[in-house]
């Protein structure tokens, strides 16, 4: 999963694109250190557990233990609303471009975080002939792909099962938001009706960080303030009233 393009005409037909909402099995409040089932190799082990090449995966934060059945499998994370973003690999995130230097960039994934490392070759097509420039300011769309408490967390901006962007990389033009960490997991993992709602209303674009971080674009900016606004006040409304507020910000 990298960069969204919701079509109004096609939100509920392209299987790219679509937002199906799969169901969540919570089954266990963990707590740091708890034991924890890990004989099943087919279960991949996201946030909230910390695993070595020859430990079981152990949770280092407290919450509810999920089960999330993905296209490529079953995912567990550790369900928290908590305000600080920790790294983990396989994670989308959306960051700010802080600095350049000789190897890559450094990147601001939260305001009040220490930034990470952005290789100057983790782009797609990226080499010695071919660099990626980014100024500080940009805005960056990718996934953690080293985040051992030892070391710096790092990122790369393209997929590295195909070797193309895959929806990584820059993100041009828009607008960038925060919303909760356990808001963002669930307009990624779920999208939600709310985002089924304005993809009714309008075609946009739509690439979500579990960093908290949003970023939106349409063709103009009057619709861009306007899907903003349905996205950061659409945690709040309830189910059924959805669709009635969407309509009513876009009117």
């Amino acid at each position: 999963g990298g960069l969204r393009h919701i079509d109004s005409t096609l939100a509920k037909k392209d299987t790219e694109i679509q937002i199906s909402p799969s169901p969540l099995t919570m089954s266990t409040i963990l707590l740091p250190g708890d034991y924890t089932d890990s004989s099943n190799p087919a279960v991949k082990t996201g946030p909230g557990f910390y695993k070595t090449p020859l430990t079981d995966p152990v949770p280092v934060k407290a919450g509810l233990e999920v089960y999330k059945e993905l296209q490529s499998g079953t995912f567990r994370f550790i369900d928290t609303n908590t305000k600080r973003y920790i790294p983990a690999v396989r994670d989308n995130v959306l960051g700010v471009v802080q600095s350049k230097h000789a190897e890559g960039f450094r990147v601001l994934l939260q305001e009040a975080s220490a930034p990470i490392q952005l290789g100057q070759f983790a782009f797609a097509n990226a080499s010695k002939k071919n660099r990626v420039n980014l100024p500080a300011g940009a805005v960056v769309y990718g996934r953690i792909v080293a985040a051992d408490p030892n070391i710096e967390p790092e990122m790369e901006c393209v997929d590295s099962n195909t070797g193309q962007a895959g929806g990584y990389g820059e993100l041009k033009g828009g607008n960038v938001f925060n919303v909760s960490l356990a808001y963002a997991r669930y307009l990624l993992f779920e999208g939600g009706p709310v985002l089924e709602a304005i993809g009714e209303t309008v075609a946009f674009e739509i690439a979500i960080g579990m960093n908290g971080k949003v970023w939106v674009n349409a063709d103009d900016l009057k619709a861009v303030w306007k899907i903003t606004r349905c996205i950061e006040e659409g945690q709040h409304w309830p189910a059924d009233a959805v669709v009635d507020n969407v309509k009513k910000i876009f009117s």
